[in-house]
């Protein structure tokens, strides 16, 4: 029942991690 919901917090948490490193690389290459 619960691996549904754990599935899809994971699913956000790595959509998070590559938009924070997007950020990141775009915020470097601008300094």
């Amino acid at each position: 029942m619960n691996s549904k919901k754990s599935r899809k917090i994971i699913v956000y948490l790595m959509l998070f991690a590559m938009l924070a490193s997007t950020l990141l690389i775009g915020i470097g290459s601008f300094l």
